[in-house]
């Protein structure tokens, strides 16, 4: 087994534990707040924090500094490596801080640009400001962690970044069960907790940090070195390619927050069970490749350059589509044994099973659009991207004129979903036509096993799941959990007899 695969399987099991510890969070705030007005205050704070740290993290963090930070590496020069650490990691914490004034200062209005149809519900809009601005320095302190969790990335030391979420999650889960209660409002108590987590885990980054022999200290800041006018050359190319699709991300928050009551909790828990695939798979395409295809072509190994996009081509592809399969005919069997407890309803059951639905149709494309960027990325010709970017931005938006008038709350996952489809043929597209990654292996043998194999696991997850799904809601929690691991099995074994029978060859495929 190669160090590729070795490195997925590690990285995966890991992220695979955060995410469950994840879940147990959100089984526990469905069942002790249930969907309402509250939670949706909560998850809209949640989301906007999110938007301003892909902005300021990956904006500036991973698709900028770690392609430039990886040349430095191969340099060898240390000096110059510290004194380009120390410098962004200034100029970080100071954005960071601005970013914190100006959102405490304009909490309400930024919430208003975001979810407009907030100012038709002043408790709404009052409690998730008032939640907002207690979670505001979480923006600073999660960012800090990525940054310094993206540097151990280059040195091999992966484990730190995955374990991020995990404490947080954690001091969310506590303070759910045992702190929340002494509260006038209780869900207002997690914002509490995410601070705590949030420090928590930078101090964690900052003890890996020192395992690596750069240092960052004050003292080796250097405003003129050569690699800050890269970064600032990049900047704005690939801001604007972050902020073209956060402004989508904005107008689809924008729309859902004019639909009914609990609309945003069913978008979020419908995002949180796609998430666990989507992070798990994320995790290994995301940093990690980005960091391997700049050292690859920075070295000017084009052959081997190649060759990786394309084993992560064929594994994404041989673990995501079956994936998706499950939670498309599983949707409602996952979320009755995740989160239908307490104060979580049939209706919400319902709800945000529709939405799931859309997402796992989507699941196999957002991974791959994450392996194309990386590749322009790690090339750093980011002009074309940009292009697609705004392209998709305008057609996403077009369409969802038609999909909300149609679908109403699940329009906006539809038309999310239809674009990241449009989106990545683009970007593949242009990556051929541009020679930036030329295909070398014999695709269509594999493509037609793989969809032999998982049109029989559509087959037996179709009946086996018909069968059971009206009387599954009476099952009590130990026998639902008993029955999708049974039916994760059962189809792993099946996947697996098809590949053997249909002769994929490991060798070859992983080699």
């Amino acid at each position: 087994m190669n160090n590729i695969l070795l490195n997925i399987i590690k990285i995966s099991f890991l992220t695979c534990i955060v995410k469950i510890i994840g879940f147990i969070k959100d089984i526990i705030i469905a069942n002790k707040f249930g969907i309402n007005s509250n939670t949706d205050s909560f998850y809209t704070s949640i989301k906007i924090q999110n938007i301003f740290r892909r902005i300021i993290t990956e904006g500036t963090l991973l698709y900028i500094f770690i392609p430039i930070l990886s040349k430095y590496k191969l340099k060898k020069n240390k000096k110059k490596i510290e004194q380009l650490i120390s410098t962004v990691y200034l100029i970080l914490i100071l954005l960071l801080f601005i970013l914190t004034i100006i959102c405490i200062i304009f909490s309400n209005k930024i919430i208003l640009i975001i979810y407009s149809g907030f100012k038709n519900n002043y408790k709404k809009l009052e409690l998730t400001q008032k939640i907002f601005n207690f979670t505001i320095p979480f923006i600073l302190l999660i960012s800090l962690s990525y940054f310094l969790a993206s540097i151990l990335n280059l040195w091999n030391i992966i484990y730190p970044i995955i374990t991020i979420q995990l404490i947080t999650n954690i001091n969310i889960i506590l303070f759910s069960i045992f702190i929340s209660k002494y509260f006038y409002i209780p869900i207002t108590s997690l914002s509490i907790a995410m601070i705590i987590g949030g420090i928590i885990q930078l101090t964690i980054q900052r003890i890996y940090i020192k395992q690596i022999p750069i240092k960052i200290n004050i003292s080796k800041i250097n405003f003129l070195n050569k690699g800050i006018f890269k970064i600032i050359k990049k900047f704005i190319p690939t801001i604007s390619n972050i902020l073209i699709y956060q402004i989508s991300q904005i107008i689809n928050n924008n729309l859902s927050s004019y639909f009914k009551e609990g609309s945003i909790s069913w978008i979020y828990y419908a995002d949180k069970l796609i998430e666990f695939p989507l992070s798990i798979l994320s995790t290994i395409t995301g940093t990690w490749l980005l960091s391997k295809l700049s050292n690859e072509y920075n070295k000017k190994n084009i052959n081997k350059y190649n060759k990786l996009i394309e084993k992560y081509l064929q594994i994404i592809l041989l673990l995501s589509i079956p994936i998706s399969i499950f939670f498309l005919k599983s949707s409602k069997l996952l979320i009755i044994t995740l989160f239908k407890y307490g104060k979580f309803k049939y209706l919400d059951v319902i709800m945000t099973s529709k939405i799931l639905i859309i997402y796992s149709i989507g699941l196999t494309i957002s991974i791959l659009n994450k392996i194309f960027i990386s590749c322009y990325y790690s090339q750093q010709k980011i002009n074309i991207p940009n292009k697609i970017s705004i392209f998709i931005l305008i057609f996403s938006q077009i369409l969802n004129i038609f999909t909300i008038k149609i679908f109403k709350y699940i329009g906006i996952s539809l038309s999310i979903i239809i674009s990241s489809y449009l989106n990545c043929f683009l970007l593949y597209k242009q990556l051929i036509k541009k020679k930036m990654f030329i295909h070398k292996y014999q695709w269509k043998k594999f493509i037609i096993k793989i969809i032999i194999s998982n049109i029989l696991i559509f087959i037996f997850l179709n009946k086996l799941n018909n069968k059971l799904e009206i009387n599954f809601i009476k099952f009590n929690f130990y026998k639902r959990i008993i029955y999708i691991i049974f039916s994760i099995i059962y189809t792993i074994i099946i996947y697996i007899l098809s590949l053997f029978l249909l002769k994929i060859n490991k060798e070859k495929f992983f080699n």
